[in-house]
């Protein structure tokens, strides 16, 4: 079940990145991501692959979605080069597997699912305001602090420009029961 970290050419503005991830699945059964208690299903990724594609997005504040929009097309376009035309723009994504040395493939899985159902509990009570110049926390530091929390290693720097792609979001963000104390990023 490859994990990866992918990069995508952001929307209407011609400097920077966004990066986010997919996971392919491949056995059966697999793990399932939920959103307050409901299953997300699997969606076609292209290719005959399927999977899921997770990022942080600026909705007012550092906001997780599943198959965002423009995501799941940068995402559709890598797997499936069929899909991007010479004579219409494209996401230009570029796609890295993750590896985890010391953790199961679905044990990984398992983890960023759990890291992305607490993120996304701990940021509505206590939101990351989204930068807008992109030198606070942003989608960035968000995949790159989710694939180590989950054991991962990736080269963090990936195509685009992106000058927050080294800071990580604290990992209080990620704690099921947060200690008082957590630090104060706004």
């Amino acid at each position: 079940m490859p994990i990866y970290i992918a990069a995508r050419d952001l929307d209407g503005f011609p400097i920077g990145t966004h990066q986010f991830i997919i996971i392919e699945e491949q056995s059966n059964p697999h793990p399932l991501a939920t959103l307050d208690g409901k299953v997300i299903p699997l969606r076609t990724l292209g290719d005959g692959k399927v999977g899921y594609v997770i990022g942080a997005h600026s909705r007012g504040n550092l906001a997780v979605e599943y198959f965002e929009e423009s995501d799941y097309v940068a995402t559709l376009e890598y797997f499936n080069k069929k899909r991007v035309r010479f004579y219409k723009p494209d996401f230009d994504t570029e796609v890295v597997q993750v590896k985890f040395p010391n953790v199961h493939d679905q044990t990984a899985i398992r983890k960023i699912f759990k890291l992305v159902e607490i993120y996304r509990i701990n940021q509505l009570l206590d939101k990351i305001k989204y930068p807008f110049s992109g030198l606070g926390f942003n989608s960035n530091s968000w995949v790159q602090t989710v694939i180590e929390l989950a054991g991962g290693k990736v080269p963090s720097d990936l195509k685009g420009f992106d000058i927050a792609h080294k800071k990580r979001i604290p990992q209080t963000y990620f704690m099921a029961h947060c200690p008082k104390s957590r630090p104060a990023i706004n």
